[in-house]
C-alpha cells in the first residue's frame, strides 16, 4: 500500500502532503516532482516542516520516498523501473501539480494543466485499484456570475475569466471521461481561491493574492522617482498625512469565494477517507460566505496605509498605475466579480463532524496582506 502526490511543494500541496504524514500508518508516500531527489527532498521538507499543524507523528518524514519526473512529459518522465515502483501497491493518487497564472500565454496553462493531467491519467492506468483525487477549482464555473453552483455542474456555457479556468475545465472534463470509460474511483475536489494568515516564508511558494500585492507595488515603485512622499512610503517611513488615490475597476459589490488553505487540506483528507456515494463525486471545498469587495479593500487599507483604494465600475483617464493594475490585475481581480454561492453537500457529508472553516475577514485578509498591526486570533 502507498500513496503518490504530485504537487507536494505547491501552495496547497504542501498542507496536503502534512495532513497525509499526519495519519496513523507506515504506508510510503511517494512525492513526484522535478530535479534530483536529493533536491526534491530538500523541497519538499522544507515546505512541510515550516508549517505548525497538524501535528507530525514521530518519523513521518520517513515515510516519504522521491521520485523524479514531470507531469508534462509523457509517462511523467519516469523511466519503466520507476513507473512500476510508483504504481505497485497504490491505493492513492494525488494529483496537485498545476500552473496557476491569470494572465498571459495560454499554452504553458493547457500544457501543464491538461496534458500534464492526461499524463499523470495514464500512469493510473496500471494501477487499477488506486483512488483518484484531482484537484480541481470552484472557478471553473468562468463567467457564471450568478445562482448556486451545484457541485456536479460544469459547463462552458457562459465562457472563462481567464486561461486557467478554462483548462482546470478541460482537466476536469478529461478526469471524468476516463473515471467513466474504465470506471475507476475518481474525486474531484473544488477549492475556492485558497489563502492564508499566515507568514509565508520568501523561498516557498507565496498565495493567490500575492499577484494584486506585487501589482501594486510594483506601480509604486515605478511612480517613486515622481515624489519624495512615495519614495519615504516604499522605505516604510510612511506618507505623514499624504495620501495615494488608486481606482481599480471592479464591481464595487462583488463577492469572491476565498478559503483558508489549512482549512481545504484538512478536508480534503478527510473526504477521502469517506465512503464514497458515487464512482465519480465532485467536491465544492469552499467557504460558506462569500468575501465581499469592501472587505477586501478595507484589507488593503491596511496593508497600505495612506493609499485610499476604490472600486469603481469604470475607470476614466487612469493613472499609471490604475492603468497597470487594470492590465495585468484583471485575472485575480475578475476571482472578486461573481454573486454566485456554491453548492457543499457531497462535502459536508464527506467531512462529517468538521467544523466549518474560520471567518475570512478584514483583519483575516490584512494579515494574509502582510499588515503587522493585524493581530493573529488567540
Amino acid at each position: 500500500m502507498s500513496i503518490l502526490l504530485t504537487g507536494a511543494t505547491g501552495f496547497l500541496g504542501c498542507r496536503i502532503l502534512r495532513e497525509l504524514l499526519s495519519e496513523e500508518g507506515d504506508e510510503p508516500v511517494l512525492v513526484l516532482g522535478r530535479g534530483s531527489g536529493q533536491q526534491l527532498r530538500a523541497r519538499v521538507e522544507a515546505a512541510v516542516t515550516w508549517l505548525d499543524a497538524p501535528r507530525l507523528p514521530e518519523g513521518a518524514l520517513d515515510r516519504l520516498r522521491f521520485l523524479s519526473g514531470d507531469i508534462t512529459v509523457p509517462g511523467l518522465g519516469l523511466s519503466a523501473e520507476d513507473r512500476a515502483r510508483a504504481t505497485d501497491g497504490l491505493t492513492e493518487l494525488w494529483h496537485s501539480a498545476a500552473l496557476l497564472s491569470l494572465e498571459g500565454d495560454p499554452v504553458p496553462l493547457h500544457t501543464s494543466n491538461v496534458l500534464g493531467t492526461r499524463h499523470v491519467l495514464e500512469v493510473a492506468d496500471q494501477a487499477p485499484e488506486a483512488h483518484v483525487l484531482h484537484i480541481s477549482t470552484a472557478y471553473v464555473a468562468g463567467r457564471r456570475l450568478t445562482g448556486h453552483v451545484l457541485e456536479d455542474d460544469l459547463s462552458e456555457e457562459h465562457g472563462f475569466q481567464t486561461s486557467y479556468e478554462e483548462s482546470k475545465y478541460t482537466a476536469e472534463r478529461l478526469v471524468r471521461a476516463w473515471a467513466r470509460r474504465n470506471r475507476r474511483r475518481v474525486t474531484i475536489l473544488r477549492p475556492g481561491l485558497l489563502v492564508t494568515d499566515r507568514p509565508v516564508p520568501e523561498h516557498l511558494p507565496g498565495q493567490p493574492l500575492d499577484v494584486l500585492l506585487r501589482l501594486i507595488d510594483n506601480g509604486m515603485r515605478a511612480r517613486a522617482a515622481r515624489g519624495h512622499g512615495l519614495t519615504r512610503y516604499l522605505r516604510g517611513t510612511g506618507l505623514r498625512g499624504e495620501s495615494l488615490h488608486v481606482r481599480v475597476q471592479a464591481d464595487p459589490d462583488g463577492e469572491g469565494n476565498l478559503v483558508p488553505a489549512e482549512y481545504a487540506a484538512r478536508a480534503m483528507v478527510r473526504a477521502a477517507r469517506a465512503e464514497p456515494q458515487a464512482a465519480v463525486r465532485t467536491l465544492h471545498v469552499t467557504h460558506p460566505h462569500n468575501v465581499s469587495a469592501g472587505t477586501v479593500t478595507a484589507a488593503l487599507r491596511a496593508r497600505y496605509p495612506g493609499i485610499s483604494v476604490d472600486l469603481v465600475p469604470e475607470v476614466s483617464c487612469p493613472t499609471s498605475l490604475e492603468a497597470l493594475v487594470s492590465q495585468q490585475g484583471a485575472g485575480v481581480l475578475g476571482f472578486g466579480a461573481q454573486h454566485r454561492t456554491y453548492d457543499r453537500s457531497n462535502l459536508l457529508r464527506a467531512v462529517g463532524d468538521l467544523p466549518d472553516p474560520e471567518p475570512v475577514d478584514h483583519l483575516y485578509l490584512a494579515r494574509a496582506f502582510g499588515a503587522v498591526e493585524a493581530p493573529l486570533p488567540a
